[in-house]
């Protein structure tokens, strides 16, 4: 049996307040007619531990939270998940660890070595992971296998109408049959077959080539394959000497681009220099010109006026004031020192011009030569790369496309002489592949033996306490056994013959029994064969359904509520018993000590009327 799996209490938190609902007792029955919310509750009841196959129903989306506390193996968890965000993560904490880390776990991941949250109750429950092709079990699937039976699937569909591959896949992690050594084999024998169906495939299709001629004389593939490696052998080696030439021809013409880089920079600095002489030059000139005109000026005066009455002053002698006819106070007429300092200022730009545009003119011969420099250097580039570097350009690439035509008719020649040589080494391929895959058939079928063996007493265990449990429903049954390969049933009644599930009964109460006491019978192999670990809590939706309230449907019906309320009396090994989940529309049609009943109707809903959490 795997470890006890026991439901304490199911809170929910609306308009920020806390509401709980307790499952005192290993056995809780949730009564109430059609629509009263019954299957709301059951199926949000394990939604906390990131279920991705429940139906979460509005009552459950009004809840800004949804918490579970439960005990596995005695150590006492919650988990906390939103009801509004089925996506949002699901916090899970050890409450007997409260100083221990809260695990903050996505429902569902992407990420390489993420664990979702079912993943995590997975492994409290000591479940392994597991795959088969492209088949993974994970919560969802033991959940609706081994778990929980539905109400829209108990009586119709067989262990809650998972696809065959899953429900054997998780029925084998549960019995413990599930044996990853096992898969490896398996899967190692099927990939050496095919290798060796693949081999063989092609090693007739040779021979028929063959016999149809299709295929060329060796011999002659193998002289005409020599002769193109050869060729191909001294192409290789004058691609690689005209590959050198290219080598040495973009060096000379790399040389040739640095010096007229080179000479370009230096025709650029010398035209500037040239320029900035010449503007130089301009200014000393315009200061020349404006200085020869204000020695004009003052060469050959205009008349003046005088400054009081306006008139035109007469003319005077040398030394005296034009205006008012004195001798100049220092014996000397200012309009000569003027004409004087002017003389020298002209003469004094003068030579400065001339310095000036003899420097001008040198710098504009130096751009000059500069130009012709870079012109030559331009030309001696362009002339490089036309007689030198495109010629060697285009005998390299001629070259490499010689030899890789070469190679490629080589490599072609190759596969034709393979293909001509196939037949004697196919044969070496399929009797190599022939070897390995019997090798692995050999130890396949070792250790499917020794598992045929386990699972064969496994499931012959499991039909026994099926069988057991199912009279306890249904007296007229006769026989009833479990297939070892998919776990399908065949059951017997008297006077019948023997029927598989879907044959039992179209739907109703023959179905139900068939799959409650599937899982009881789980539960009952689980407490004497310490290799299977189904998980002990049972939760079942509508146990009676299509079963009535008088007759034969009422006796079948105490039958029914009396074994599935058995299975809850035996402790589990580590002490705690199975604990019993289920919804009924009608009240238990009898008291049955330690089970406990919560009443649902339309005034008193599970959600919306359920009582303050007091903490």
């Amino acid at each position: 049996m795997g470890p006890s799996f026991v439901i304490e209490r199911l809170e929910f938190q609306r308009g920020g307040v806390w509401y709980v609902r307790h499952f005192t007792g290993l056995v809780t029955f949730l009564v109430g007619h059609s629509k009263s919310g019954k299957s709301t509750a059951v199926e949000a009841l394990l939604y906390p531990l990131g279920l991705m196959n429940t139906t979460v129903m509005p009552e459950v989306r009004a809840c800004q939270l949804v918490r579970l506390v439960f005990r596995v193996a005695g150590t006492r968890w919650q988990a906390t998940r939103s009801g509004a965000d089925h996506r949002a993560r699901v916090l899970l904490k050890n409450l007997d660890a409260p100083d221990g880390i809260e695990h903050s776990l996505p429902v569902v991941t992407a990420k390489t070595g993420e664990s979702t949250a079912g993943a995590f109750v997975q492994d409290l429950l000591g479940l392994p992971a597991a795959a088969r092709g492209t088949t993974r079990v994970g919560l969802d699937a033991f959940y609706g296998t081994a778990m929980a039976l539905r109400q829209n699937t108990i009586a119709s569909e067989f262990l809650g109408g998972e696809k065959d591959t899953a429900r054997v896949l998780a029925l084998e992690v549960v019995l413990g049959l599930w044996n990853e050594g096992l898969a490896g084999l398996e899967k190692n024998a099927s990939e050496t077959e095919s290798r060796h169906r693949a081999a063989r495939s092609a090693l007739s299709q040779f021979k028929k080539l063959r016999d149809t001629g299709a295929l060329a004389d060796p011999d002659g593939i193998r002289a005409e394959h020599e002769q193109k490696l050869r060729e191909h052998h001294a192409a290789t080696e004058r691609w690689q000497k005209v590959s050198g030439d290219l080598t040495a021809a973009v060096g000379e013409h790399g040389r040739l681009i640095a010096l007229h880089k080179a000479a370009e920079q230096q025709r650029r600095k010398a035209a500037k220099q040239a320029d900035a002489a010449q503007a130089k030059m301009n200014v000393a000139a315009t200061d020349q010109a404006r200085a020869e005109g204000e020695l004009d000026a003052l060469l050959t005066p205009l008349p003046q006026d005088c400054t009081r009455c306006g008139q035109i002053l007469p003319e005077r002698e040398p030394g005296l004031c034009p205006q008012c006819g004195r001798p100049h106070a220092d014996g000397e007429d200012r309009r000569e020192r003027q004409i004087a300092a002017a003389r020298v200022q002209a003469e004094r730009l003068r030579l400065k011009t001339q310095r000036l545009r003899d420097a001008a003119e040198a710098a504009a011969s130096t751009a000059q030569e500069a130009e012709e420099a870079a012109a030559d250097a331009l030309a001696a580039r362009d002339a490089y790369d036309q007689d030198h570097l495109a010629p060697a350009r285009k005998a390299a690439q001629q070259a490499e496309r010689d030899a890789h035509g070469l190679s490629r008719d080589v490599a072609q020649l190759k596969r034709r002489l393979d293909d001509a040589d196939y037949i004697r080494a196919q044969e070496a391929v399929v009797g190599t592949a022939r070897e390995a895959m019997e090798a692995a058939q050999d130890a396949r079928d070792a250790a499917k033996t020794a598992h045929e063996v386990r699972r064969k007493e496994v499931t012959g265990r499991w039909s026994e306490f099926f069988l057991e449990r199912l009279r306890q429903i249904n007296p007229a049954v006769e026989t009833a056994s479990i297939d070892p390969e998919d776990f399908t049933v065949r059951v017997k009644e008297h006077n019948e013959p023997d029927k598989t599930f879907t044959d039992i009964s179209v739907g109703g109460s023959p179905k139900v029994a068939t799959n409650v006491a599937m899982l009881l019978s789980l539960r009952d192999l689980g407490r004497v064969d310490a290799l299977v670990r189904v998980p002990p809590l049972l939760i079942i939706d509508s146990p009676l359904s299509g079963l009535g309230s008088t007759g034969l449907d009422h006796d079948t019906g105490l039958r029914l509520m009396d074994t599935l309320i058995s299975i809850a009396d035996d402790p589990s090994p580590d002490g705690y018993a199975c604990q019993v989940i289920a919804a009924t529309n009608d009240a238990l049609p009898r008291a049955y000590p330690g089970v406990r009943e919560i009443r649902i109707n339309d005034h008193h809903r599970f959600f919306d009327h359920a009582p303050l959490h007091d903490s």
